[in-house]
Formats: structure tokens, sequence, C-alpha cells
């Protein structure tokens, strides 16, 4: 009796080699979010900081322009 060997068609390879690479993008598409969520909280934390900057700077402003106005200064 002759041997029987299984070979692997070429579209079973070309399947497989797709479900490997949309495996990486699925990876890379998580990653991703992960990295759009963190970079996210970044700039809000960016923008409160520079509301903060601005806030102090205006007190300053208004107590130096009030000094100034009563002569003290």
């Amino acid at each position: 009796m002759g041997r029987v060997s299984k070979k692997a068609t070429v579209q079973s390879v070309t399947l497989k080699h797709i479900n490997e690479k949309l495996d990486h993008i699925h990876k890379d598409l998580d990653q991703n979010t992960k990295d759009i969520v963190e970079l996210k909280q970044q700039v809000a934390m960016g923008r409160g900081g520079l509301k903060v900057i601005f806030y102090i700077g205006a007190i300053i402003s208004i107590i130096i322009g009030g000094l100034k106005i009563g002569k003290f200064i």
C-alpha cells in the first residue's frame, strides 16, 4: 500500500497566514486603544494645569493692579 500523506493546500496555508495577521492586527488595535485612553487622560491633566496657572496669574495681576491703583507700589 502506498503511503498517504496529508499535504496542506495552498488555501489552508493562506487562511492560516491571514488568521495570524488578523490576530496581530487585533493585538495592535487593543494596544492603540489603551494608548489613546492614556493620552486623553494626559491631555486632560495638561488642560487642568493650564487653567490653574491662568487663574493664579489672573489673581496675581488683580492684586498687583489693585496695589498700583492704591499707590502702594
